[in-house]
């Protein structure tokens, strides 16, 4: 069977998936609700298989459309990248890289890489949007990111990865806290504690949930947060404990007592990921080398 597959149009399905609704979808895309529809309906014909439920008051992608998304936004990307099968001789980190970073790192490394990436690769134009992993992620497979900076989580599937080090983890308890004398604490010390948490969406509240070996928390003892700043806050108000990664020790101030912790999953690996079959794919690894060089020389590979 022979399909004729307008580009524009896939490109409107991509929008729509990550809208709520048609006229949103719209909005975003700069188009008529009128036209967009007309061009869903198009992909439908096209492809013989209905892409959405139109029964209900919102949007709702069926199977076979979410299957058509995750294609669409490969194909996208790899059109996206065609001119720099153009540009492949060029001196590495010469030209533009899209970077995405999850919020629990991007404070604490991004001056550093920044700063070293400007000396040693003044033609790089380095552009950085720091989110959620899920949604760089998403990003990522739809070509608006070439690379990004995470902590490693079981759902990275369609990427390349390099690892770009071990974040251990250490347990951030006010100062005259019964547990600030110990050299070192287990989760068996914390039992009890009341645990101060990121918000759901931050990849480091899971791994600090596993870490401590607990599915879940009271609810009294979750109190939320968006940054690793305002954990330590919370911390010195003497409102609980938390876990914070070696990385962002330096957050914590002289009312904070830091305390290696020792578990099993007593740490987080860090990665830098990009699409699978990236023409770049050599720029991202050299970008991993000078991360793990010059922003993360005490954290073990």
């Amino acid at each position: 069977m022979t399909v004729n597959v307008n580009l524009r149009h896939l490109r409107y399905l991509v929008t729509l998936s990550e809208s709520s609704t048609f006229a949103a979808a719209a909005k975003a895309a700069g188009i008529t609700q009128s036209t967009l529809s007309a061009a869903i309906q198009g992909l439908e014909a096209e492809f013989g298989h209905p892409l959405i439920d139109r029964s209900g008051r919102r949007m709702q992608l069926l199977p076979f459309g979410e299957a058509m998304v995750r294609r669409a936004r490969h194909i996208l990307a790899e059109i996206q990248e065609l001119p720099e099968y153009a540009a492949q001789d060029i001196m590495p980190l010469g030209k533009h890289l899209r970077l995405g970073v999850i919020p629990s790192v991007a404070p604490f490394v991004l001056p550093k890489l920044l700063a070293s990436l400007g000396e040693a690769y003044p033609s790089l134009h380095l552009r950085v949007r720091e989110g959620l992993t899920q949604s760089l992620l998403t990003e990522l497979a739809s070509g608006r990111l070439d690379a990004a900076f995470l902590a490693h989580v079981p759902s990275l599937e369609g990427v390349e990865m390099a690892e770009l080090g071990k974040d251990p983890f250490y347990l951030a308890v006010k100062r005259g806290h019964p547990l600030a004398g110990r050299a070192q604490v287990t989760k068996a010390h914390l039992a009890s504690e009341p645990l101060l948490l990121l918000d759901q969406g931050h990849c480091l509240r899971e791994h600090a949930m596993e870490a401590l070996g607990r599915d879940a928390i009271a609810e009294e003892n979750d109190v939320r947060a968006a940054s690793l700043l305002t954990l330590v806050q919370l911390v010195e108000a003497g409102m609980g404990i938390t876990l914070l990664p070696k990385i962002a020790l330096e957050a914590a101030g002289t009312a904070v007592q830091l305390i290696p912790y020792s578990a099993p999953k007593a740490a987080r690996t860090l990665v830098l990921v990009w699409r699978k079959g990236a023409v770049r794919a050599e720029d991202y690894r050299l970008l991993a080398a000078h991360i793990r060089e010059h922003c993360l020389p005490d954290l073990a590979a």
